[in-house]
């Protein structure tokens, strides 16, 4: 009845819904069904406009916290987290407060917008501390990696000198876990950063001393072996490279008896000198034609290296 009272005959409104309600609830007392109509028209707005403010600001905070939580899934966290989730708490209940500002004097509603109230804020409170742990989480798995990456850059370091890096890698990732909780930590609703630390420190401990045994570490010693055995020689020692050898062969008389040889080498030039006393020797004899072979007889030989 209210509806069709507040419309004229082509649709549009023309009476205010309080009048409307006014006559409507007119209406029903006169068709003598009036008990059923306990709350008056402006209880009954006041009803309304509670329950309109309430689905107004939670499809505020549903829609800021949809777009939180679908970073978060990506496993980041939320820049400057702790003041933008007590700014969206509070333009939610604030908006909230204002709109319902009118029922908060009705006895009747009172108790009912307390209730909307209360409905809204643990909607808002229980999604940011579920963002704030979920957040944490991440922080401390970017964090232990951060570390394992930076112990993996000095693992084949001198001892001293590991000892060294690895502190000076502790205290970075601690400090930088510690930066980044203090842009996440909300203690309007008890989310702060001590216990997170805490539990983190102890974790990223763990990690150092569990690091020389872990397998990415040993992976890594294994890569850093074979690169040592398998070393190739690098494209500057390619090149084109000459040497000579010089061989001579000295027969003097005789049958054999005496062989000897010696050689030198200098960079890539040899001389091998040779002694055989068989210039008598039949066999030398025939060798050669049926001559005595020459005293001294030298052989030089040109030798060229390519390497590609």
């Amino acid at each position: 009845m209210a509806s069709e009272a507040a419309k004229s005959q082509d649709g549009r409104e023309t009476k205010s819904l309080s009048l409307a309600l006014s006559e409507a609830y007119s209406k029903v007392k006169e068709s003598g069904v009036g008990g059923v109509a306990l709350d008056p028209p402006h209880i009954a707005s006041a009803f309304v406009s509670v329950g309109n403010a309430y689905d107004k600001q939670a499809r505020t905070a549903r829609s800021r916290i949809s777009a939180w939580r679908a970073r978060v899934s990506r496993g980041l966290w939320i820049d400057n987290f702790g003041r933008e989730a007590e700014s969206l708490r509070k333009r939610v209940l604030g908006g909230f407060d204002t709109e319902t500002l009118s029922a908060s004097g009705l006895l009747l509603v009172a108790s009912y917008r307390l209730e909307k109230r209360k409905q809204l804020q643990s909607l808002v409170d229980s999604a940011l501390e579920e963002l704030f742990e979920t957040q944490v989480v991440n922080l401390e798995k970017s964090t232990l990696k951060r570390l394992q990456a930076q112990l993996l850059k000095t693992l084949n370091d001198s001892a001293e000198e590991v000892i060294d890096s690895n502190a000076a890698a502790l205290r970075q990732v601690t400090f930088s876990f510690e930066s980044i909780m203090e842009d996440l930590e909300v203690p309007l609703l008890g989310l702060t950063k001590e216990k997170s630390i805490r539990a983190v420190s102890s974790k990223l401990n763990d990690a150092l001393m569990a690091f020389p045994d872990s397998p990415a570490a040993k992976i890594q010693r294994t890569k850093q072996v074979k690169k040592v055995v398998n070393k190739e020689k690098k494209p500057s020692q390619r090149g084109l490279d000459f040497g000579l050898d010089l061989v001579a062969m000295l027969r003097p008389d005789g049958f054999g008896s005496l062989q000897g040889f010696a050689g030198y080498q200098l960079g890539g030039n040899s001389v091998t000198v040779g002694v055989h006393n068989d210039a008598d020797d039949p066999q030398t004899i025939a060798q050669f034609g049926g001559v005595r072979p020459p005293l001294l007889r030298v052989q030089p030989k040109l030798r060229v290296d390519v390497e590609l």
